[in-house]
């Protein structure tokens, strides 16, 4: 080898040149085998995995841009329930019901008189049916007037058998069934 230096080039020193040649080879394929090719698995484990980011990131944005819109829906919905909440309550109220259909009769000048007839309760429908038989005496009109309060009022009721008789002495009397509703609460426990 040293001869090399000199500048002369043996046959053994051709043979040294082969071997470290054929070395560095080896350790460029044994390298290439077990840490490139590691190394390439994980770079497209990382290519996958940033497209998955990427695409998540994109779904983000979406549902993000949604947002404002779901939460402006949820507020009317839970505005609407709280509605018919107020329209069919899960209380019965009925004194406090008496005391406003006799407030009202008598805001148009009408004797009233209510009397409770028995409930009936749907539990498929998850309601109850609340009728009153209702006597009125007053002129046509305060009776129409309060007809059409009933049907104005807050609560959810339903006027059914209406009869109005002819007036004498300008007092007519009319009879119907009002009936309001009650929400039924699930019982907790019970099935659907």
């Amino acid at each position: 080898m040293m001869e090399m230096l000199r500048g002369s080039v043996t046959a053994q020193d051709w043979m040294a040149v082969a071997v470290i040649l054929g070395i560095t080879v080896v350790l460029v394929v044994v390298f290439f085998f077990f840490v490139a090719s590691g190394q390439q698995e994980d770079l497209q484990a990382l290519i996958a995995d940033d497209a998955r980011v990427v695409q998540d990131v994109e779904t983000a944005k979406l549902k993000k841009e949604g947002i404002a819109e779901l939460r402006e829906k949820t507020a009317q919905i839970e505005q609407l329930v709280d509605e018919f909440e107020d329209r069919l309550p899960s209380e019965r109220e009925l004194t406090k019901l008496v005391r406003k259909f006799e407030g009202m009769a008598s805001d148009v000048g009408l004797d009233v008189e209510l009397t409770p007839l028995p409930s009936v309760e749907d539990p498929e429908l998850r309601k109850e049916t609340i009728p009153y038989n209702v006597v009125v005496y007053g002129t046509f009109h305060q009776i129409a007037a309060f007809v059409n309060r009933l049907e104005q009022f807050e609560r959810y009721l339903k006027i059914s058998d209406l009869r109005i008789e002819e007036q004498k002495s300008r007092v007519s009397k009319a009879a119907f069934t009002l009936s309001t509703y009650r929400f039924l609460q699930p019982t907790p426990g019970a099935a659907s």
